[in-house]
């Protein structure tokens, strides 16, 4: 039995489809706290059934104590603690929130609703304190007395999205920061004037106590504050000390690299360790060194003259601001250096037809070029810092931050595509981008950018796409079907048409298996290995194969022809193969028809040529002249070609019986006012009807020679006829000169009497009668005659 039948058996249908926390209800030990659930009154039974099958995360509180009752969705918000969660008291279970959960009970069990949105608490549902935010609502659950008997909530946890917000909003704020503290120092040339100004304005934005810079002895020990920022209230600590003075924590950490932090100064390091900062007030601070060429060499500091709890985003900033603040001194400090080939640059720069520009290694861009400024509109200067953004598109801006941003903390190359605001106000597309600037020691330097309009090839761009969507619609026009292996993740695409080869439906998800399966088996191997030989990187070949499939869904056999190549990565390996397929069902069919056309236009070829080698033997062989041999053949051809003739006519399919007469005796007598035919339409037999022709040229030539048809007055009679699945055929000369029965028998007797005897499969005698030659064929009705 599965775990709803198990319900239902038991008795516990309302838990039916509760899902993982319907089936622990079911199966927990509830004497102890709301009883038996089959005798759970049934107002509580009603709204657990209602909220196991809820998607969203619902917990009901029940009773005083408030047992807690919930969906499957509610025990993925509480994380670690279900599921000893489920059945628990709710103060117990949430202890951290235990007066928030109480006023709630209170609250619900009178009666009342609460809602909070973007509710902010600390909860351990990982064994760790969680910053989390929530939407909350809060109803009474009526009971069977009209009371309110539980507090039914819906929780949905809101942490992802307010996180985003507050770091949104932080990100902002840092920016804006860092955009008016770039504008402050900007014309500022001093080292210490830039440090005043940037403590004044880091204490200030971060509502500190003090802020403090200080640059290291040489012996990386002592240090002098040199300047300070305090707040009302604070006292200056500018002075000369030592860091030692400061505790083994502070000589570790800054040494390092890394920021001394301390929170509450007098817990995290203790009265002894801890004398130095709080001797002079300082009960939280955060202080950053400033590392060059592996030395310790400058400090800036954020003090609190109470505990604080430094954020990320505190530390960022301290970071950040102690980052851009060094580099400030060291800029200053080098610009007497740089001054004459900055001056080069600059010339260089604005007199080019691009747009270029300069940061510092933080990021913050100190220089943009005169075209940057013709091109945007801005005004001078307004596009230092990252005042350069306010020129970008809004849709395109926080790609082209988070490019740049990203790229400068991790000190690479740098190139992004986005719209930039003309002059005009108008938006084009342009390329962003620099390689990074290292100096001779390896330190990152920042960059020298270029920005080009690349408007023109994004409409190149469109147009290509356009190109190919025409592509597309020319290789569905010729019924093209293309195909693509993907060979490191054992993937195909085939689109609906090259399915269609392989008779598969245009939805059905396909596989290198299809098409292994869907080979004809005649076929299979020449084809696999042309493909493997396409994707051996040695030979490269070209893929180019026709093959037979057999339908998987509907069996149909089918011609399908393929080219296709593979592509290879550096390594040599083939890892894509592209190409296109064609259905040539129709074109095979063709061709194999047109190979039956010439094997049967060879055949009768061979028959003709066997036919006129036969005649030619038997009359150069036989009695007379030369002439009259010539005579005779070129007779004999003439009626095989009439016979072909009327064949060819009729497609090689039957002769007309008339026909094959009236042609081979009119070709011999050119005359047909003396002959008389008597017989019903009646079609022979290609061959039957050569041999036919053949005869009847015989017997023409003969009465035209000797018989009725070699005076003025003769007739030749010829009549045929069929009856009981018969042929008879009677040719009659009449009123020729008297006949004698020759001696021996010419080759158009033998050729008649014999030939066409055994053509028709029955017997043709030929008799020499006073009054004329006669000829009586009788023979099987030819079964291609009607």
């Amino acid at each position: 039995m599965n775990e709803y039948s198990d319900i239902e058996a038991a008795g516990l249908q309302f838990l039916e489809d509760g899902g993982e926390c319907g089936a622990l209800i079911a199966a927990r030990d509830w004497s102890t706290s709301l009883g038996d659930p089959r005798r759970w009154p049934q107002s509580l039974k009603t709204a657990t059934s209602l909220l196991l099958r809820s998607p969203v995360p619902i917990v009901m509180l029940w009773g005083e104590d408030g047992i807690m009752l919930y969906n499957d969705a509610y025990s993925m918000f509480a994380g670690g603690r279900h599921p000893e969660l489920l059945g628990s008291k709710v103060r117990e279970g949430w202890p951290e929130v235990a007066d928030f959960n109480d006023n709630v009970m209170k609250i619900g069990l009178a009666g009342g609703t609460l809602q909070y949105s973007d509710q902010e608490l600390t909860l351990y549902r990982h064994g760790r304190p969680e910053q989390v935010w929530m939407n909350l609502d809060y109803s009474p659950v009526i009971d069977e007395s009209g009371k309110p008997a539980g507090v039914l909530a819906i929780v949905v946890e809101t942490t992802e999205r307010v996180a985003a917000e507050h770091a949104l909003r932080e990100r902002e704020s840092r920016l804006r920061f860092f955009d008016e503290l770039g504008q402050a120092t900007r014309a500022l040339a001093d080292p210490f004037e830039i440090m005043a100004v940037t403590a004044r304005m880091l204490g200030q934005h971060m509502h500190a106590s003090v802020c403090a810079y200080a640059d290291m002895d040489e012996d990386e020990d002592g240090f002098t504050i040199r300047g300070d920022w305090a707040a009302p209230g604070s006292k200056s600590i500018v002075g000369k000390y030592k860091l030692v003075d400061f505790g083994d924590r502070a000589v570790t950490e800054l040494h390092a690299g890394r920021p001394l932090i301390t929170r509450d100064t007098l817990t995290e390091l203790g009265p002894e360790e801890g004398e130095g900062l709080l001797s002079l007030g300082l009960k939280a601070t955060v202080c950053m060194p400033f590392i060059k060429a592996g030395k310790l060499t400058a400090l800036m500091a954020v003090h609190q003259a109470a505990p604080r709890n430094w954020t990320d985003a505190d530390l960022a900033l301290i970071s950040e601001a102690t980052e851009r603040s060094w580099a400030y001194i060291e800029r200053t400090r080098s610009e007497a250096f740089l001054r004459e080939s900055e001056s080069r640059f600059r010339n260089m720069a604005d007199n080019s037809p691009m747009m270029v520009w300069v940061t510092d290694p933080t990021g913050f861009c100190n220089y943009l070029n005169r075209r940057w400024y013709e091109y945007t509109g801005q005004e001078e200067g307004e596009g230092e810092g990252f005042g350069w953004l306010k020129a970008v598109h809004p849709d395109d801006l926080s790609t082209a931050e988070k490019a740049f941003v990203s790229a400068n903390a991790e000190q690479r190359d740098y190139r992004v595509e986005f719209r930039l605001r003309r002059a005009d106000g108008s938006y084009r597309w342009v390329i962003d981008a620099a390689a990074a600037r290292v100096g001779a020691d390896g330190t990152f330097l920042g960059y020298i950018g270029s920005v080009f309009d690349i408007d023109e090839r994004r409409e190149a761009e469109e147009r290509l796409a356009f190109h190919e969507e025409q592509l597309r619609l020319a290789i569905d026009a010729a019924e093209i079907g293309l195909w693509d292996v993907d060979l490191l993740q054992d993937t195909l695409y085939w689109p609906p048409r090259l399915k269609q080869m392989f008779g598969i439906d245009p939805d059905v998800p396909v596989s290198m298996a299809d098409f292994y399966n869907g080979l004809h088996p005649d076929d299979r191997e020449t084809t696999l290995a042309a493909f493997q030989t396409a994707l051996d990187p040695a030979l490269r070949a070209l893929y180019d194969v026709e093959y037979r499939t057999i339908g998987k869904e509907d069996g149909v056999v089918r011609w399908v022809a393929a080219k296709g190549r593979g592509f290879f990565d550096e390594q040599g390996r083939c890892i894509r193969a592209l190409g296109t397929a064609i259905e040539i069902t129709d074109r095979k069919k063709a061709e194999q028809h047109q190979r039956l056309l010439i094997d049967e236009l060879s055949h009768r070829a061979k028959n003709l040529l066997a036919i006129v080698q036969s005649v030619a033997h038997q009359t150069f062989r036989g009695e007379g002249s030369p002439d009259e041999m010539r005579k005779a053949f070129e007779g004999r051809i003439g009626a095989l070609g009439a016979a072909h003739s009327v064949l060819t006519q009729q497609k090689w399919e039957s002769a007309p019986v008339r026909q094959i007469i009236c042609d081979t005796v009119f070709a011999v007598a050119s005359n047909l006012n003396r002959l008389n035919l008597d017989g019903p339409e009646l079609t022979l037999s290609p061959k039957t009807a050569v041999s036919l022709a053949m005869a009847i040229h015989e017997l023409a030539t003969n009465a035209l020679k000797y018989g009725a048809l070699s005076n003025d007055s003769g007739t030749v009679e010829v009549a045929w006829s069929t009856a009981a699945n018969r042929l008879r055929f009677e040719w009659r000369e009449r009123g020729g000169p008297p006949v004698e029965a020759p001696e021996r028998r010419g080759f158009g007797s033998r050729m008649i009497e014999r030939g066409l005897s055994a053509e028709l499969g029955g017997t043709v005698k030929i008799h020499f009668e006073p009054q004329g030659v006669v000829c009586i064929v009788d023979a099987p009705l030819p079964e291609s005659g009607n």
